[in-house]
């Protein structure tokens, strides 16, 4: 942080659906971790197809980003062909609309909620299907209001890829067999990575509207002074 403070621990877990979470998984999240809560950034029907395992002791919150019409056109939604790969957004203008108008809304709601959760109920697992896209703009804007600075938050986000970048790689070797395309492959696998753009397109875009980040956060989170400084203690270890 530019404060010379650090993250504490095992506070902000970022991941994908815990829908096929496994038991060992569960007892390593809530006892090296301390799992609370777990706030979930899919629309209610991706959380109704694939829903989240129960976990005992452990509370959940359904907070989508996306509703139900814009989330038909994220990349989360299988890439059959070259023409359903055609009809979607760039990945630069995904990351755009995911804090536009009333998505941006969402987010902010979102930040709140787990800005102002009380200790105990932490640590907090928040994720999405995927954990790169909507669980990325949530951490990186969490991290920048914690007071990380712009290339610590993009090398936290790309750190998502050490997870991705096996399976981008079959998609890519398995859509040049099956389409005999290079282009859409490398198109394919691009939708699966993390990639600097992406992230920068979602903070732009909030930096151009607000005139900067920081504003953002004045005039949407509305947190006084001393709640910001609150916060901050509650997540941050003591400068040394």
């Amino acid at each position: 942080m530019a404060s010379g403070r650090v993250l504490k621990k095992g506070m902000l877990i970022r991941g994908t659906a815990l829908s096929k979470i496994s038991e060992n998984d569960i007892s390593r999240l809530k006892n090296e971790y301390g799992l609370r809560t777990i706030i979930d950034l899919r629309t209610r029907k991706e959380a109704e197809e694939k829903p989240d395992k129960a976990i005992e002791g452990v509370a959940y919150y359904l907070m989508p980003i996306f509703d139900e019409a814009v989330i038909g056109i994220s990349h989360e939604k299988k890439v059959h062909s070259i023409k359903s790969l055609v009809a979607l957004p760039t990945m630069e203008s995904l990351y755009a609309q995911m804090v536009s108008e009333e998505n941006l809304t969402n987010v902010t709601a979102v930040l709140r909620k787990i800005l102002l959760m009380p200790k105990e109920e932490f640590s907090v697992v928040f994720h999405c299907s995927a954990g790169k896209d909507r669980t990325g703009v949530i951490a990186a804007l969490l991290l920048t209001f914690l007071g990380a600075d712009r290339n610590a938050v993009i090398d936290d986000y790309l750190y998502t890829n050490r997870g991705k970048r096996v399976k981008a790689n079959l998609a890519y070797v398995g859509s040049v067999v099956l389409k005999r395309n290079r282009s859409f492959a490398r198109k394919v696998k691009n939708y699966l990575l993390a990639e600097e753009q992406y992230i920068q397109a979602s903070l732009s875009a909030v930096e151009e509207k607000y005139g900067s980040l920081e504003h953002y956060f004045a005039e949407e989170l509305k947190f006084t002074d001393e709640e910001v400084s609150a916060i901050k203690d509650k997540f941050l270890e003591s400068a040394e």
